[in-house]
């Protein structure tokens, strides 16, 4: 029920909007029709009311009537947006002026008839949906209070799931490790900071559902049992109550009599006890000890503010740990103030420990395992990804289960069904669902949509969102554009520990996530059971289709006969996103309701695939990054609503000029296509990765006033050029223009200009560093120096720029840039004196690099603070060797130096003398 709630939340947030504009004046609707959709938008609002009531409740106790009501409804949304789509599209808002009307209210005559037929269908089918409603009575059944046993069991704590029999002995896998590192923070802070040696300290513990946070919490509790005159181990659970967890932790810290009933006079009574009677008798007894308080299982920051303030801080060294699944709430828990306090990021177990702890389960020792039973065995651990809690209940089920392959291989492929419906995987099924239920409506539908991406692989942030947005699970929010909107869902699951980051840089931006796999299974049962995205390949066979559906994700990585589709029904798709090779396919197929198509990395991919493609008209992300295509057709300029378009990585080298007919394009990344002339009529673009053709295609780069991200490589081929068509004779000025843009990336790769470009370039930049973020200018011959304006860029983070030389104005002109983190200098002159950073600046840096021929490079003590990565990348030339001096012995954060050398006939006792200089380097 919460799936097709979902689904229906994100499908009425836009179907709602496109209804009251088809409503609006600029849409001449019949009388009888306008009644008909006010109709429609009223009913389904009353029926999706219908939904989040249930879905906020237990969904197990749920009807399989209610189900099927709810999915009707689904279904019904989904055709009133495919109609309303389909109309406006081939109609329009009417043109301003009689004539233009009367010819326009002609021509798409028959576009209205087609409406106003669909309209009465679809209210027919409303009004029955209503009717099976009532006379099914799906309202006479209540949804159980949210107190209920079955509710309270859900809540429960879940035990340590790392205990494993090795050799006889219970002990705990993969666990010294972290445990050490943890105490050892605790006990270090006050030997760095004499300040803070009494000061209550803080440390949380988070990571996805299963992971071990509550084992690991438990282990440290235990090491530092002498350590402290009383401490408490508490769950708060989602479910927080504040008397309850006072109480337990009452009880836990008075010391008791001999008997360990016999508690402390004072606490007689203690259950009927006010919850201000509990507060104080518990700060009362904590304010002279040194305690260790555990609280398991955090859900909220606002439990923690009320949890903090009920323990004292009294100066005694006392330790208080958490353990949440949301790194907001473990942010919370930790002052920036304190340098005691810290967040411990809870790891998956690595391949080692992981092994040990799963066949030792099943077969008491690694080494026990049949020959037979390796393969799959292997296959099964791969799914548990490290989690913990995985490993224990899947090598429980194992252990129970014949040991035969062909079981085995059964469990493996439908192991999704298993976690969902096999009591041995109830625990694993909980602590995940917990996670799930936990998301508000709007991140539920965007974690089902990552079933549509095969499981395990990395997914790029960029594609996600964009393809959220297309599906329409995006939702406008006030001063944020939906591309800004469907980032922050991104940084909610990825805070919420839903999806495991992938790849982050220098900056903290997260580029690609993944979600767990025990958690894809999770999410496609949930996805396949509400017909929310179908899924075809080796574990997929056609036998899973139904009717109606909407999004199709075909594996085809390692169908060696591809995939027969030949009797498979497309009309109704929405989302179409094919992985491997395409060889199935002989053309799109013919589905004028599709909104995304993704051949990203397809092989086999060519013109032929895209002959039907001027059908598409209602078609928003297209991608065909990283295939062989190398021409698109002028069919694109019929996909009116298109907002992506992803061409990286292709043989496409010219783009159509109907291309500049998409007016409600935001993303073109053209990759090394040409750009055509009539760009300027493109004014939704926000992004613009391309390779620049003409003078007059350049200048047209002015009018784009939403343009944030500029990437333009070019190379100078003067051969056939006049002056007049040189990109000099233009850029310099229409990047002195971007100010009025606010654009906040600026890359421009370019080849054989004159000196004479890169002096305007400085003059034109200095006009438009508002906003600029990240910069990188390359190319031959570069700037003479460091401009002097850049040192007034107030956000610049990301600096590349190609110098002839560096001296040391130079670099204090960089030092003043308070937010640069990364720094990359390509430098053509070598210097005898080198590269010498004095400056005391660089407050931000973190990555610095130099492309530059063999020179001395040192730097003064307390320069650049928080430089982690250090790369040297040298042309060495023979007589550049005596100069090969430098030096990290000052770069006290220095975490990575790496160093790279382009040898220029080097004889072999040169190169060992660069070895060993590089290495003194980094050996003080």
């Amino acid at each position: 029920m919460e799936v097709v709630a979902s689904a229906s939340e994100g499908l009425m947030g836009a179907l709602a909007e496109k209804l009251r504009s088809l409503l609006g004046s600029e849409y001449a609707l019949q009388a009888g029709v306008r009644d008909d959709i006010a109709f429609l938008q009223s009913e389904l609002q009353r029926m999706l009311a219908f939904l989040h009531d249930y879905a906020r409740c237990q969904q197990q106790a749920t009807t399989a009537v209610v189900r099927d009501w709810a999915r009707e409804v689904r279904e019904l949304a989904y055709d009133l947006e495919d109609a309303v789509d389909e109309f406006t599209c081939r109609v329009g808002p009417a043109p301003v002026g009689i004539p233009a009307k009367a010819v326009h209210l002609v021509s798409t005559l028959m576009a209205r008839r087609q409406i106003a037929e669909q309209a009465r269908s679809l209210r027919a089918r409303a009004l029955e949906v209503s009717e099976r409603h009532k006379r099914y009575g799906c309202g006479l059944f209540p949804p159980p209070p949210l107190d209920s046993p079955r509710s309270a069991a859900a809540l429960r704590r879940l035990p340590p799931a790392m205990y494993v029999e090795v050799a006889g002995q219970s002990d705990l896998v993969g666990i010294d490790g972290p445990r050490d590192e943890i105490i050892g923070k605790l006990v270090d802070a006050g030997r760095k900071d004499a300040s803070a040696s009494g000061r209550r300290r803080v440390a949380s513990m988070v990571g996805f559902a299963g992971v071990g946070k509550t084992t690991l919490a438990m282990a440290v509790y235990r090491s530092l049992e002498g350590r402290f005159q009383c401490r408490a181990f508490v769950t708060v659970s989602k479910k927080f109550d504040m008397k309850r967890l006072v109480t337990d932790i009452l009880q836990q810290v008075i010391p008791v009599g001999s008997s360990s009933s016999m508690l402390d006079p004072d606490m007689a009574g203690v259950e009927t006890w006010e919850i201000t009677q509990l507060v104080a008798k518990l700060r009362e007894n904590l304010q002279c000890k040194r305690y260790l308080i555990v609280v398991d299982d955090l859900w909220e920051a606002s439990d923690w503010t009320d949890i903090s303030i009920v323990l004292p801080e009294n100066n005694l060294g006392s330790i208080i740990m958490t353990t949440t699944r949301k790194e907001c709430v473990a942010n919370a828990c930790c002052s920036s103030y304190n340098l005691g306090d810290f967040v411990h990021k809870v790891e998956s177990m690595n391949d080692l420990d992981s092994k040990t702890l799963f066949l030792g389960r099943i077969f008491g020792s690694e080494n026990n395992c049949p020959h037979d039973l390796e393969e799959v065995s292997m296959k099964i651990l791969k799914k548990c990804a490290g989690l913990p809690l995985a490993i224990v209940c899947i090598s429980s089920l194992l252990a129970a289960t014949r040991p035969q392959a062909t079981k085995w291989e059964k469990i493996y492929s439908s192991l999704g069904s298993e976690i969902e419906s096999n009591d041995s995987l109830s625990r694993l099924k909980q602590a995940l669902q917990l996670g799930y239920d936990d998301l508000p409506q709007y991140l539920k539908i965007c974690v089902l949509y990552l079933c549509s991406f095969p499981g395990s692989c990395k997914i790029e942030r960029d594609r996600l969102t964009r393809r959220w947005i297309a599906e329409g699970f995006v939702v406008k929010r006030p001063g944020m554009s939906l591309q800004d909107v469907a980032e922050s869902y991104f940084d909610e699951l990825i805070q919420r520990t839903m999806i495991q980051v992938v790849d982050v840089d220098c900056f903290g931006e997260v580029h690609a996530c993944r979600i767990h796999d025990v958690m894809f299974e999770l999410v496609m049962m949930k996805s396949f059971e509400d017909n929310f995205v179908t899924l075809v390949g080796d574990r997929w066979g056609l036998s899973t289709q139904r009717p109606n559906v909407r999004r199709l994700s075909l594996d085809c990585r390692t169908a060696t006969d591809g995939l027969d589709l030949s009797n498979f029904d497309m009309t109704r798709i929405r989302s179409l996103a094919i992985y491997g090779n395409v060889h199935s396919f002989h053309s799109i197929p013919k589905c004028k309701f599709l909104r995304v198509l993704d051949f990203e990395c397809c092989k086999g991919l060519d013109s032929r695939h895209l002959k039907n493609m001027g059908d598409l008209f209602l078609l928003k992300y297209l991608s065909l990054k990283s295939t062989w295509i190398s021409e698109l057709p002028s069919q694109i300029g019929n996909l009116k609503c298109l907002e992506t378009l992803d061409l990286t990585q292709t043989n496409v080298r010219k783009l159509p000029k109907e291309i500049t007919q998409l007016k409600r394009l935001v993303h073109l990344l053209a990759g090394r296509a040409e750009l055509p002339e009539g760009i300027g009529n493109m004014l939704s673009l926000q992004t613009l990765c391309i390779r620049a053709a003409s003078k007059e295609a350049v200048k047209e780069l002015v009018r784009l006033t939403n343009l944030r991200q500029l990437d333009m490589s070019y190379i100078n081929l003067k051969v056939g050029r006049s002056q007049d068509e040189r990109l000099d004779a233009c850029l310099p000025l229409i990047i002195g223009k971007r100010g009025n843009c606010k654009l906040q990336s600026l890359n421009l790769n370019l080849l054989g200009y004159s000196t004479g470009l890169f002096l305007e370039l400085q003059l034109s930049l200095s006009a438009s560093s508002d906003t600029l973020q990240s910069l990188k200018i390359k190319g031959e011959p570069g700037f003479l120096t460091v401009p002097m304006w850049m040192s007034s860029l107030p956000v610049l983070t990301d600096l590349e720029l190609t110098v002839a030389a560096v001296g040391e104005r130079d670099t204090e002109i960089l030092a003043k840039l308070p937010r640069l983190t990364r720094l990359r200098l390509t430098i053509k002159e070598p210097h005898s004196q080198g590269i010498i950073i004095r400056e005391s600046g660089f407050p931000s840096l973190k990555e610095l690099c130099f492309n530059c021929r063999v020179m001395p490079v040192f730097f003064v003590e307390g320069v650049m603070p928080k430089l982690q990565k250090f790369e040297l990348q040298f042309h060495a030339y023979q007589e550049d060797l005596r100069f090969a001096h430098f030096s990290t012995e000052h770069l006290q954060s220095l975490k990575e130096f790496r160093f790279t050398v382009v040898c220029k006939d080097l004889r072999d006792q040169d190169i060992e003398f660069l070895k060993e200089a590089f290495k003194s380097a980094v050996f003080i």
